[in-house]
């Protein structure tokens, strides 16, 4: 009797040990370095002014546009598009595409870009609309 006390004791502070070493283990591979790691190089991407000004310049050219302001947060850029009433859409999707050239190339390959396009016009048939591009993406999906 106390030899097998003796083993469910081993066995149990065996399974508390393989339990802890397990629990570490998912700390350490999927919370700590995610965390630490995701932004890392984030200071290598900053977006210079110019990128940001000829951004603003391309989009403020399209008649109708009121404001245009441009952010940048964590790992990805946002657009927004104030319209004092609607125009074509498919003329400022392609214009929005194109204005993607005014960013560097590495910084395109590091952030994820959204467009927020509204409308002042209440009675808008057309906007709101959202475009979001992936830095593996080309151009913006709506």
């Amino acid at each position: 009797m106390k030899k097998n006390k003796k083993v469910m004791i081993g066995v149990i502070i065996g399974i508390i040990v393989l339990i802890a070493i397990l629990l570490i283990f998912i700390y350490l591979n999927l919370f700590k370095n995610n965390s630490s790691s995701r932004f890392k190089n984030a200071s290598k991407y900053t977006l210079s002014n110019n990128e940001i000004n000829s951004v603003k310049q391309e989009i403020s050219d399209v008649d109708k546009v009121k404001k245009v302001s441009i952010k940048a947060n964590n790992k990805i850029i946002n657009i927004h598009v104030n319209l004092e009433e609607d125009v074509d859409f498919d003329e400022l999707k392609t214009i929005l595409n194109n204005t993607l050239n005014n960013f560097k190339e590495k910084n395109l390959k590091y952030y994820d870009v959204e467009v927020f396009v509204e409308s002042e016009d209440k009675k808008s048939e057309i906007y709101p609309k959202i475009g979001y591009k992936h830095k593996t993406n080309q151009e913006f999906v709506w």
